[in-house]
């Protein structure tokens, strides 16, 4: 997904999950093509369309049964990418 300027996207995410959590997926940003913190936007951006922000955020923040107990947070750090995408898709079409 092409973004203007991802630098805002990026203080967005901040702004809703908090430095330290968005400092943590950059210090686990594993090598390859996605960064945890593009994947965590992209995220966002398919649960605001279905639940407000704060829900959001917390969603993040919360164990998930699809993710085998752990956080997307944790799951994102832990390079799941594809795991975290279709629990934020599973859990905004539950919740919109």
């Amino acid at each position: 997904m092409y973004r203007d300027d991802p630098l805002d996207d990026e203080l967005e995410l901040r702004a809703l999950l908090g430095d330290e959590a968005v400092d943590g997926l950059h210090d686990a940003a594993p090598p390859g093509d996605r960064a945890p913190v593009e994947v965590a936007l992209d995220v966002l951006r398919v649960l605001q369309g279905w639940v407000d922000e704060t829900a959001a955020a917390r969603w993040f923040a919360q164990p998930q049964k699809r993710l085998e107990g752990r956080t997307p947070l944790q799951a994102l750090a832990g390079g799941a990418f594809e795991e975290v995408e279709d629990a934020g898709r599973a859990w905004a079409a539950a919740h919109g």
